[in-house]
């Protein structure tokens, strides 16, 4: 046993190089992001119509499936059926109309955070542990939502600097575990001489 993981750990370790590379792909994307915030906006404009699209059936499914067992379970394919709506008419609509799409976005986050504070409130009512985070989280949504509704300008610089934050952030983070896995693998390689 011992000696198929340190065997499958050399395996992962020896392609240790990988990992900065991604780094560097992130880096170069979140750059781009922020010297082309307009295209940004355009591309995150297509990702949030498909994660519309996409969310919405996973939480539709979910629902219907876990009927039976989850209290509440409307809320839940409401929920779905309205990303579904929302991702469908953002695909009918010109990718310019990116006003449009940020008062949904904002739309669709007040939703969300109404829906987590009574996910909060149902949490409580069942004895569950950490329910007061989930209203917390759901408090500062609606917050942030109200902040993206009525700032629409806001909110479309908000959204391009967040993400290209995360992407260099991430990007970054690739790249130091990268090398955190070159000095094991060098250490695997000394060990064995």
């Amino acid at each position: 046993m011992k000696n198929y993981f340190l065997s499958s750990v050399k395996k992962a370790v020896k392609y240790w190089w990988i990992s900065p590379i991604i780094g560097v792909i992130a880096i170069i994307l979140g750059v781009l992001c922020l010297a082309n915030p307009l295209t940004t906006l355009s591309m995150l404009a297509a990702l949030f119509v498909a994660g519309f699209l996409i969310s919405g059936l996973f939480e539709g499914v979910f629902a219907i499936s876990n009927r039976e067992v989850l209290n509440g379970w409307g809320w839940t394919l409401a929920s779905g059926i309205i990303s579904i709506l929302f991702g469908l008419i953002l695909l009918g609509m010109p990718i310019e109309t990116i006003t449009v799409l940020l008062f949904f976005v904002g739309f669709w986050a007040m939703f969300q955070s109404i829906w987590a504070i009574g996910s909060a409130i149902e949490l409580q009512r069942s004895g569950i542990k950490g329910w007061g985070w989930v209203l917390a989280f759901g408090i500062l949504g609606l917050i942030f939502s109200f902040i993206l509704i009525t700032n629409p300008l806001f909110a479309a610089g908000f959204i391009i600097y967040l993400f290209a934050f995360i992407l260099l952030t991430y990007g970054f983070v690739r790249i130091f575990y990268g090398f955190r896995l070159r000095s094991i693998h060098k250490e695997l390689e000394d060990a064995d001489k």
